[in-house]
């Protein structure tokens, strides 16, 4: 019966084989069984990485609302003269960074980054207070001229931001 595996005038006594054949079905329950831990533990893996992508994408949207939110209450304040108008674009140019970079590419919101190009130089903060009073002034010149020629742009770029806000809801 088992003629095939065997030199020609050997024999092998059904008790070898009964122990081949066992060790082979012990090996094939341990490899299903290995197998069978692995599949749960990279289901587990799996499952794991879809929770953390979900969490992620869920701190994305609420990161991506408050900023909506911000640039929305910026642009009422800055519309309604409650905020200054190198202020208000300034912080409105880096809200937009976060909220669409590629806002900054329209025509109608290129001045926000104008503004915060042309500012950029001037000392904020501790700088500010550090600087002596001609060096105040001239800053305070240049940031009067600037408001005053660009102001209108940056209403108009403001009520265009605001209509893009309202086209997007949460």
């Amino acid at each position: 019966m088992y003629s095939i595996f065997l030199k020609e005038g050997a024999s092998v006594s059904e008790l070898t084989m009964t122990i081949m054949i066992v060790v082979g079905v012990l090996l094939i329950i341990f490899l299903s069984a290995f197998s069978y831990k692995k599949y749960r533990i990279l289901k587990s893996i799996h499952a794991e990485k879809a929770l953390q992508t979900e969490r992620v994408l869920a701190m994305k949207k609420e990161k991506y609302i408050h900023v909506q939110d911000s640039l929305r209450i910026l642009a009422k304040a800055l519309t309604a003269d409650q905020l200054g108008v190198i202020e208000g674009a300034i912080r409105i140019k880096v809200l937009i960074d976060h909220y669409d970079p590629e806002l900054h590419y329209e025509d109608d919101f290129k001045i926000f980054s104008e503004i915060s190009k042309q500012t950029e130089h001037i000392p904020i903060l501790k700088e500010w207070k550090n600087l002596d009073k001609l060096s105040k002034r001239k800053y305070e010149a240049l940031m009067a001229e600037i408001a005053s020629t660009k102001g209108d742009d940056v209403k108009k770029a403001t009520a265009s931001l605001e209509v893009q806000l309202n086209r997007t809801t949460h």
